[in-house]
Formats: structure tokens, sequence, C-alpha cells
């Protein structure tokens, strides 16, 4: 707990250096000097807990007005940590180049102090071990985005990202407080101890379906995602890694956290994760799929991968209730690792693309295209995450859905003659329908950016970012393949967590050695044959470059179907691709064809375009957001620059406020 906090400390003395240096690029420069540094201290501390399997505490050496100042690293708090303090570190090494492209459009020092102040609110509530704390700190880490993503108004885009992820953060935030309210009330103390007594007294249901709806809007499951298209498409890449990377992160952390003080819940509860997990699952790689802005379909295939979380997290509830512990060792380590590899996957995918708009200014997968030869250590870091969250093997994307596939068989076996088992039965055939559409997205959009001839002049002044980014990129793209390699150990360190996780949700018995024995089985045969893989691309791509040294090639155009001069207008665009998966899935997808009306009998030019809009939003929209600006608007009436009419409305509130007191109801 002393590395963690020493960690934590670092990173905050950063943020108010970043202000003593002010608006000059000085802040930004100092940034990697503390959060390299804390993310290594951070990394020790988090492994430590996780290795020791016991809690370590901290208290406020001062008194708070409410809550008790306590802070705590258990198990769960440090599978969270790890990916925090890991892609903080690399975020803050970035940081620097990516503040200096923009450094016309911010003041150094306050977003530097900014960017970090987020880094260490996110430390901080995964270490509050007290519910009044714990919101302080929430709204802290939920208030910091805002001023990074607000850096600059000048297109009407990046003040609506700003707008609408600072309303959806303050609308999540009211759940989580009559949550931790109703806990405060029934246990008579705000600390999470005291809290565990609240699950035996019954009628949790309430306060689960409250966790969800708050920590669902912050980790972006649909139909609560409204502001992360947004806010992911406008950040910068530094950003873009801890907002897509580690601030998602939080809302699962949420949602395990308070399952756990809840002991479990009812069977209901898993019910609920695995049907809303999977319809953000299927419903996110669909919009991402349709999407023609890079950023935009990886901020929708990040619903996706929380959705495929919040489904083995059911499902493992499920599991444990049915007396299924192998397979519920099997969920809970799927997701916990899938939590790991979207986190690596997701900043590497990011931080590629923020590559290319730096490069090329613009993320329009409809002026792209050929990409690949002029950048390749960007296309081919791209290539890699795309095929990681895909998941393609030997990367690590598949690695933790291959646990979940197990787990959700094993539990349907358990469950046999149940409607357990079908639902088990139908959670693997809809993991294998994600897992086919984001293999579809992510050939649409590798294919169609870094495949082909360029479509636009933009292409055409792509350059390699510079080489700390790239090596940063590197890294990245090797512990996506590296982490699928190290499956066996990785599991093995999950098992004191997971042993943790089954008592606090009143697992009926302890896991034994035989209940871990398949997982481990099954990651080492996954590592043996991604190594076999590697060496047969190695065989191949050697073979390739001999050949090639002994019969010299000349470059020329590809086989062309009879064309002299083919062009870009012949190769596919965004709309083409999709158009089939879109008009077969329309009433999930909801997607509008526009075709351009030809009267000539040889028309110049003709176009047709498909729209895909987020109509889970504009359902928020239509039965929330309009009725209350409507509402709003009629309100204006009451203001209208009359000081005796406030003196009045003042009188009318003392007197209704007489009358209730005095019980005149």
């Amino acid at each position: 707990m002393t590395l963690i906090l020493a960690a934590i400390a670092l990173i905050l003395c950063c943020a108010f250096a970043c202000l003593i240096r002010g608006s000059g690029a000085g802040a930004g420069k100092i940034i990697p000097w503390f959060t390299v540094p804390a993310a290594v201290l951070g990394l020790a501390g988090s492994a430590t807990v996780l290795w020791e399997g016991a809690a370590h505490t901290a208290r406020l050496p001062f008194a708070l007005p409410l809550g008790t100042g306590l802070f705590q690293a258990d198990p769960l708090s440090a599978l969270f940590l790890l990916p925090l303090f890991l892609l903080s570190g690399l975020a803050g090494l970035v940081a620097p180049a990516r503040m200096k492209l923009l450094e016309d459009q911010l003041h150094h020092g306050r977003h530097g102090f900014f960017f970090c102040l987020l880094m260490a609110g996110m430390a901080l509530v995964l270490t509050a071990a007290d519910g009044i704390l714990f919101l302080i700190l929430w709204e802290i880490m939920s208030l910091a985005p805002f001023f990074l993503l607000s850096h600059s108004d000048r297109t009407p885009g990046d003040r609506f990202a700003g707008w609408i992820y600072l309303v959806a953060a303050h609308l999540g935030a009211l759940p989580l407080l009559l949550l931790f309210a109703s806990l405060t009330m029934q246990a008579g103390a705000s600390d999470f101890a005291s809290y565990l007594a609240v699950a035996g007294q019954g009628g949790t249901g309430l306060l689960f379906v409250l966790a969800f709806i708050g920590f669902g809007a912050k980790c972006g499951i649909i139909p609560l995602h409204m502001w992360m298209p947004e806010a992911h498409s406008s950040a910068p890449g530094h950003v873009a890694v801890l907002l897509s990377g580690t601030m998602l992160n939080m809302g699962l952390y949420g949602i395990f956290r308070v399952v756990s003080l809840l002991g479990g819940g009812d069977p209901w509860w898993a019910y609920a994760l695995m049907c809303v997990g999977g319809f953000s699952g299927v419903l996110g790689i669909l919009l991402g799929a349709a999407q023609s802005d890079m950023k935009r379909t990886l901020a929708y295939s990040s619903a996706e991968n929380m959705g495929i979380i919040c489904m083995a997290l059911g499902a493992a509830l499920l599991a444990g209730r049915h007396g299924a512990p192998t397979a519920m060792v099997l969920l809970l380590a799927g997701a916990f690792l899938h939590m790991w590899n979207h986190s690596l996957f997701k900043s590497l995918l990011f931080l590629a693309a923020n590559a290319v708009k730096e490069g090329t200014h613009c993320t329009f997968i409809q002026r792209l295209g050929g990409l690949h030869k002029r950048i390749p250590v960007t296309g081919g870091c791209f290539a890699l995450g795309s095929a990681a969250i895909a998941g393609m093997p030997p990367f690590n994307g598949f690695m933790s859905e291959m646990l979940v596939y197990l787990g959700f068989l094993l539990g349907s076996e358990a469950t046999r003659g149940t409607e357990a088992a079908l639902v088990f039965w139908a959670a693997f055939f809809t993991l294998g329908g994600i897992a086919g559409l984001a293999l579809f997205a992510f050939t649409r959009l590798f294919g169609l950016a870094f495949l082909g001839a360029p479509r636009g002049s933009e292409v055409l002044e792509a350059r390699e970012p510079e080489r700390l980014l790239r090596l940063v990129m590197l890294f990245l793209a090797a512990a996506c393949l590296g982490v699928s390699l190290a499956g066996p150990f990785l599991f093995r360190a999950l098992r004191t967590p997971l042993q943790w996780f089954a008592q606090s949700v009143n697992m009926p018995a302890a896991f034994t050695d035989a209940d871990f024995l398949l997982g481990d089985t099954a990651l080492g045969w996954y590592a043996l044959a991604g190594v076999a893989l590697l060496l047969v691309f190695a065989l191949v791509a050697w073979s390739r470059r001999t050949l090639l040294a002994k019969n010299p090639s000349e470059e020329g155009l590809t086989w062309d179907c009879g064309y002299r001069l083919p062009t870009a207008r012949m190769q596919y665009t965004g709309g083409s691709f999709a158009h089939t998966l879109a008009t077969v899935l329309k009433p999930l997808v909801r997607a509008r064809l526009r075709l351009p009306r030809i009267d000539a009998l040889f028309p110049s030019t003709a176009a047709a375009r498909m729209e895909t809009p987020d109509w889970p939003t504009a359902v928020w929209s239509n039965l929330l957001f309009r009725p209350i600006a409507a509402l709003a608007e009629r309100a204006k009436d009451l203001q209208i620059g009359l000081v005796n009419l406030y003196i009045l409305y003042i009188l009318m509130a003392l007197l209704i406020a007489l009358v209730w007191a005095l019980g005149w109801t």
C-alpha cells in the first residue's frame, strides 16, 4: 500500500508542478519525469498486493467532516490498478509531443494538471474503502476529462463532445449518490466493511439496479454509452489512452465491487448482466462496423468489449449458484483477463489512429487508403491491434474469450435440464456472433484505411510519428502477443483474486486445484500453438525473402479486370463494404440508404450514401432530453428580471416550508 500511495503522491506532485510551470511547453516536458517513476512504483505495489492476496489499508491523518477517510488495496483493486499504472506511464511518455502539436489550442499547465489529476483520481477511486470518500473521488475523476476534452472549442464537434460528457457524468453520478446513501443508512456507517452487513438484510435488488446504471454509464454499456463515441473521437491520443484503456475499467470495477459487497445477490442479477452485456456487445460492434470515422469505430467497439465482460460476470454468478466451480473459475478469469487485454489493444489502436490523424489531419476512412505503404510501422501496429481485438490467434483477445467460451460450455453441462442451460448456450452463440462481427468490422477498418490506393490527397501527407510514439506502439503490440504466450502464468496469478471474489459472493465451497486445471491446460496449449504459429510465420517470411532475393520482381498495377486505368473510385467505400451486413441486420442497425436521383442518360456524377444513426442515443433524447429541454424552455417565463417577482417566489417558498414544518399537509 505504501508503494501505491507513493505513486499517487508523485502523480499529484506532477499535476501541481504543471500548474507552476504555466502555459509554456515546459509543463508538458516534465510529465514523464513524474508519471514513469509513479508507474513503476504503482506496478510494484499492485503486483505485491495481487501476489499476497491480503488487503492493505491506510487512513488519512486528519478527520473528514463525513466518512472515515479509509483507503484499502485488496486483490480486486490490484487487478484494476495494474493496467491503470501501466497505461499512465505510457500515456505520460507520449503526452509532451501530443501537447506540442496542440500548443496553439491549449494551456500546457492546465492541461497537464487535469491530465495528471485524472490518473491520480482513478487510482484513488480504486483504493477508496469508504462510500462518501469514494463519491468525492469519483466526482474529481469524472470532472477532469471535461477539461481535457474541451481544450479546444473551435469546432462544434469539440464543444458537443465536452458538454455531452459532462452531462452524462453527472447523470451517472445520481444513481451512485442514491446507492451509497442507501448503503450508509442501512449499515449505519460509510466504510465498505460495514456495507457487507447489508447483504444479509435482503432487498438489495434496487441497490444493484442503481449500481448497474451508474457504473454502466461510466463503462459505456449500451444504451448508457451516449458520451463515449463523441468523447473518444475528439480526445487527443494521450487522453484517449486513459479514457478507453483505464477509465472504462472504473465502471467495471464499480460493478464488481458492489456485487462483492452485496454478496452476489439474486439469480436475476446474473440474467440482467448477461442480457444487457449481450445486447451491448452485439449492438456496439454493429454500430462500429458501420462508422466512417476510425476513432468512432474504436469507441463503439469498447461498448462491445464491456458487454463481453458483463456477460462473463453474469455467467460466473449463475455458475456459482448452480454449483459449477470450474465454470465459475473460467468465466471470472476470462472477464479479468479480457479487461487487461482490452486495455492493451484498445490503447494501441487509439494511439495508431491518433498517429494517422496527426499525419493526415483526417480519420475519415472514405478519404484514406494505402496508408500502410507510407507509414508501415503505424500500419503494422494497427494491424496487430485489429487482429487482437477481433479475436484472432495467437493474440491476447482470443485467449480471454477462449476461457469465456469454455465457461459457457461447462456451465451449460452443469445446469443441464434447467433454463440456465439455455441461457448459457444463448450466451455462447451470442459471443460467437460478436466475434464474427468484430472480425468483419476490423477487416473493413484496416482494409479501407491502410490498404488499396489513396482516396484523398491527405494520404500523400502521411508521415510516421516521432520515434518515442512508435516505440510505445511497438511495446503495446508486443504486449498483445506476449500476454497470450504468458497466459498460464497470468492464470496462476489470478488464483488468489478469484478465490477472494468467490468468497465475497457467497460461493458454496472454496475452489480446489481441480477447478483451475482446465484453464491452466487450455492456456498452456494456446501458448504452445501461438509459438508454433509464430515459427511458421517466421519460416514463411524467411522463405519469401530468400526467393525474392534470387528472383527480383517489379512493381506494377494489380490485375485490373480489363481496366486500363484503375482509380481509387473503383474500390470499396465504407458504406458499400457494410451494406450487405446492414441490410441483413436492419432491425438492429437501422441504416438508411440515400440513393441519388438520376434523370440524364449519361450523368456526370452521382453518389449513394448510407447513414447509420445511433438510435439508442436517439431514444434517450426523445424520452428524456427533449422533454426536459422543452420544460426548461417554458420555465424561462418565470425569470423575467423583476426583483418584486423574485421576492414573491421567496415568500411563497418560505410559506410552503412553514406549512410543511407545522405538519399542515
